[in-house]
């Protein structure tokens, strides 16, 4: 009997805007990488509708979070790149933060999509400001700034941050070093690092205190990273990135195939 071959995974794709000009400057990337390997995505933001393929619509509520009952329609979760997090969310005052950078409405979005999606062991990559979301929304916290350590968006400094061996991330990369871009001003370290994630890169000398990488000691795919491998469309990136959303996609398309 010919069986059909797997739907495309569909992948939740969160964004500060769901508005087209918003997507159109701000996702494109990430749109387009999906794409490329042939995931099918849906847009996740605090002030749209989320629509999935056959037309069933997700209302965001007056605070800007999506119905939980959103992540049994996914196959993965991508927590995208933005602005900085309200420290009270993770139990801090403003002391380094940018005020001005901050959307509550996105951060109670991505937040709870992040804590629903960790409960159903849905596979989730945590990209620059994602990564720090992914963090908080698993009980950890964050350095508010790290002053010097942001580059240019438009002329990237690249500079290579050291896998840790024995852990995925060094597993799906093949190397020990990874060359990455830097946008971020905020960080993770081991202090704030939450329970049940496990240091995956490090920053080189002077700051090897500073986690660029992380993921799930328990889940199935889960992985944060401070650096934008999605990037890979506009700047000359090593092949580690596009191996990176390789095992994501892989990852979401065995939910497809299991039922899982």
């Amino acid at each position: 009997m010919q069986t059909s071959p797997p739907r495309p995974p569909l992948i939740g794709l969160t964004t500060k805007h769901g508005s087209a000009d918003w997507v159109e400057k701000n996702t494109r990337n990430y749109l387009a990488m999906l794409r490329e390997l042939g995931a099918t995505p849906v847009l996740l933001s605090p002030d749209e509708p989320a629509t999935l393929p056959d037309g069933t619509a997700f209302v965001p509520d007056t605070l800007g979070r999506l119905p939980n009952e959103l992540v049994a329609h996914l196959d993965g979760l991508i927590l995208s790149g933005g602005g900085d997090v309200h420290p009270r969310y993770f139990g801090a005052e403003l002391d380094g933060a940018d005020p001005k950078s901050i959307s509550e409405q996105r951060d109670e979005l991505e937040l709870s999509l992040a804590r629903a999606a960790l409960d159903a062991e849905l596979p989730i990559f945590g990209i620059c400001r994602g990564c720090q979301v992914l963090n908080v929304a698993a009980g950890g916290g964050m350095v508010q700034d790290l002053p010097g350590h942001r580059s240019s968006t438009i002329d990237p400094v690249l500079h290579d941050v050291a896998l840790l061996p024995n852990t995925r991330l060094a597993q799906i990369v093949g190397a020990a070093n990874l060359a990455v871009n830097t946008y971020h001003h905020q960080g993770v370290d081991a202090a704030t690092l939450a329970p049940g994630m496990r240091v995956s890169a490090l920053a080189m000398a002077p700051d090897e205190w500073l986690v660029e990488a992380f993921e799930s000691t328990d889940q199935p795919w889960v992985i944060g990273v401070q650096w934008h491998p999605e990037r890979i469309f506009d700047f000359a990136l090593p092949e580690g990135h596009r191996r990176l959303w390789q095992s994501f996609l892989e990852a979401c398309q065995t939910r497809t195939t299991t039922g899982e």
